[in-house]
């Protein structure tokens, strides 16, 4: 009976082992499905984006060059822009503004971006970024890449259950090569999406993406940091309770500019598509000569083509009216000419009220102004759009400098202090009635 007994546990075990073995061999299935389907397609969309963002930025800067034979250029290609753009609007009002919160919405949707609006983002965005408007590469270039993943999924024969995670891989990929940040932009696009429930399911093929996207980028473009610096961040601990008031001061300027943005947004309603981005660029540029005389030079009318304006700030000391300014000059601008329709994004107009506020704290500890001008973008980002850990990464890779210790007390302190508002609309609304809405726009969108 003994014997029994050990023979009924032994065939018990052998049957567990032969259940285990048959998941592992179904495991192997998976990954060989994994590895011949999604990571040529990861490839794939990271050679496509790399290669139509190294193009932009290459059209981005040559277009900046001409503006800077003559500083009135800036002053006057912006208002020939908004005509432009106002243009675009008609065809398409889709093209306007940051992009985000629509391509947020839109991945919930079974339909796909039109070939026309995507031509239309790319080529309005593109003059916008060259000068004369402060305005973010990660609206066009998430927007756009959105559109390259979910095209290319249909074209490699991938069902529609699978758009959202196509349209984020493109996302994240055009992106990481424009902001030459491809870890950082990665879990920037993860957490647009999914702001306060956190997906990994996408992140190997879309880091994958990202970076094949960036090394495709850097060999046409070359490789440099995106924001430059010539000073060593150094940082001790008894710096921290200022970052932390940082932080606070951070998230409550943020509030602000969130309410200045969405409010903008609101008003231009008033205005036809045609004129909107002309009267809020009309309006603007007084306030762009003022910030032009502040700062002796076209770095802030340059700063989407070159971020010089972000590399001074986050190494030389300023007089504090000069930062204040600043800070409040990039809020109205951008919400008179983002929020009336100009296209662009919001993460530079982030990082230069961060470094404007960091510059201020910096003169508390003037041996350690790149540390807080570092920490206060990625404070000043992750209040906006709520990507806490991509604002530690994306600021690491773009500067190429390690501050991730006191930066992550000035994050936390911004992003915990910030729930309930954001830059980027559609993270916060109910996105039903959005996505009947686009359903009603047709199959096309």
């Amino acid at each position: 009976m003994a014997n029994n007994g050990k023979l009924k546990v032994a065939w018990e075990y052998f049957k567990g082992c032969a259940n285990v073995n048959l998941k592992l061999r179904f495991d192997l299935l998976s990954i060989s499905h994994f590895l011949g389907r999604w990571i040529p397609f990861a490839f794939t969309v990271g050679v496509i984006t790399g290669s139509i963002a190294a193009f932009m930025d290459l059209l981005i800067v040559e277009i900046n060059k001409l503006l800077s034979f003559h500083m009135i250029l800036f002053f006057i290609y912006p208002v020939l822009v908004a005509l432009f753009a106002g243009y675009a609007l008609l065809i398409d009002p889709v093209v306007g503004g940051p992009g985000i919160g629509y391509a947020i919405v839109h991945l919930k949707t079974k339909y796909f971006l039109p070939a026309r609006l995507i031509f239309l983002k790319f080529l309005t965005s593109t003059l916008v970024l060259s000068g004369g408007f402060i305005a973010g590469r990660e609206g066009p270039s998430f927007f756009i890449g959105v559109a390259i993943g979910e095209w290319l999924g249909k074209a490699y024969g991938f069902s529609k259950r699978f758009k959202n995670i196509l349209g984020l891989i493109g996302g994240g990929a055009f992106t990481g090569a424009l902001l030459k940040a491809p870890l950082g932009s990665s879990i920037f696009a993860m957490e647009l999406e999914n702001m306060y429930d956190f997906d990994y399911s996408p992140f190997v093929p879309m880091i994958i993406a990202s970076i094949t996207s960036y090394l495709t980028f850097t060999y046409f473009r070359g490789e440099s940091a995106f924001i430059f610096l010539t000073k060593k961040p150094v940082w001790t601990l008894d710096s921290i309770p200022y970052l932390v008031v940082m932080g606070l001061v951070i998230s409550f300027v943020i509030y602000v500019y969130t309410f200045l943005f969405h409010t903008g947004c609101c008003v231009s309603q008033f205005f036809e598509p045609l004129k909107r981005p002309v009267i809020g660029t009309i309006i603007s540029l007084p306030i762009l000569f003022l910030l032009f005389f502040a700062v002796h030079d076209t770095e802030i009318l340059s700063a989407p083509a070159d971020m010089k304006i972000v590399s001074h700030l986050a190494q030389v000391p300023i007089p504090v009216w000069i930062d204040a300014l600043v800070v409040l000059g990039v809020m109205i601008v951008t919400s008179l000419t983002l929020g009336f329709g100009i296209p662009g994004g919001l993460v530079l107009p982030n990082l230069i009220i961060g470094a404007a506020i960091g510059n201020m704290f910096g003169h508390i500890f003037p041996e350690q102004i790149v540390m807080f001008s570092l920490a206060g973008m990625g404070a000043a980002l992750a209040a906006g759009a709520k990507t806490p850990l991509a604002a530690i990464v994306m600021i690491t890779e773009m500067s190429n400098a390690d501050v991730v210790i006191p930066m992550t007390a000035a994050v936390i302190t911004s992003y915990t202090t910030s729930f309930g508002f954001s830059l980027y609309l559609g993270q916060e609304i109910d996105i039903k009635p959005l996505i009947r809405g686009a359903a009603c726009r047709g199959k096309d969108t």
